[in-house]
């Protein structure tokens, strides 16, 4: 249970939401926020079948100027017996393509600093490119690179990708995900949901490459300040 911990853990720190969002469900997204901008979110993934189990993931992301952003999450696997702490350092980069806007490039890292005694040091990067559509339909999709202690299995290359479907202006459907057989290997599927101001709703269900043991649930709520 302590290595599985540790892996949705780290799996539940990659990302989330839509208005200058850091991720979509889990892969990073297109979006930056303007310099100044403050995105702070709690991200809930939780199992209510055995192996029950919930994470919890404070997130706050502020935005630099120059097309970069940048923030810190702290996630914790809170379980009977076990607490398993990690800060997590992120910094994210996107610049359009061509004079519209519709064509992005986004690359990024994340550096994981363990707060409790067991977790080792771990790095995680990303570089991808993004197409959004006239009608808002955006798709986007690249390569990642994560050490062992951000996997839980070994230094890994592999592909991510995302597809955000807006249904009105307060609902949109996602899907976003990772390959690989490891923490990182997740396809989660859901909505977004605004339903008033710059608050976000977000609600999706994770299917694990890995094992249906796996699978969890997610509930992040956000608020852009």
């Amino acid at each position: 249970m302590r290595i599985f911990a540790l892996s949705f853990m780290l799996i539940a720190a990659i990302g989330k939401t839509a208005l200058a969002q850091q991720a979509v469900f889990n892969v990073p997204s297109q979006d930056i926020l303007s310099p100044g901008q403050i995105y702070g979110e709690i991200d809930v993934p939780f199992r209510i079948e055995e192996p029950r189990y919930t994470a919890i993931t404070p997130r706050v992301v502020i935005g630099y100027g120059g097309h970069f952003e940048g923030g810190v999450n702290v996630p914790g696997y809170i379980t009977p017996g076990d607490k398993l702490w990690t800060a997590i350092l992120t910094l994210k980069h996107c610049n359009a393509l061509d004079d519209s806007g519709s064509w992005t490039l986004t690359e990024g890292a994340h550096l994981y600093l363990p707060v409790t005694k067991g977790p080792s040091a771990g790095v995680f990067g990303y570089i991808m490119s993004g197409k959004k559509f006239s009608n808002g339909i955006r798709i986007a999709g690249g390569i990642y690179g994560a050490t062992k202690a951000t996997t839980g299995t070994k230094h890994e290359i592999g592909a991510l990708g995302s597809v955000e479907i807006p249904l009105n202006s307060w609902l949109t459907i996602a899907a976003d995900g990772y390959s690989g057989a490891n923490a990182l290997g997740y396809i989660s599927s859901g909505v977004f949901i605004f339903p008033v101001g710059n608050i976000a709703i977000f609600a999706a269900y994770q299917f694990s490459n890995i094992s249906a043991t796996n699978n969890a649930f997610l509930f992040v709520l956000g608020n852009t300040f």
